[in-house]
């Protein structure tokens, strides 16, 4: 594909997925759902280390798996794309 000899008119803008079609939300709402979770299942993560009572050691372990599903999420939602080499 050249882009160099064509006019503006004629270059079509095509609005690419940073995770391709595998994301299930727009692009700035996944951006936002991956920090907002992470945020939170970090926070679970923490509280439940520091407190003790009988649920903290599942609740610790599951919000431990979240935040490494959040983190998968929010790598995948700002996949830098592949360089094209000569």
């Amino acid at each position: 594909m050249e882009i160099m000899n064509t006019t503006p008119a004629k270059i079509k803008k095509i609005k690419k997925r940073p995770c391709g079609d595998s994301c299930p939300l727009e692009p700035n709402l996944s951006k936002t759902a991956a920090k907002v979770g992470m945020v939170a299942s970090l926070g679970v993560t923490f509280t439940s280390g520091i407190l003790k009572f009988k649920g903290a050691k599942p609740l610790h372990i599951w919000a431990s798996v979240a935040f490494v599903g959040f983190t998968i999420m929010h790598c995948a939602a700002y996949k830098t794309p592949k360089r094209i080499t000569k």
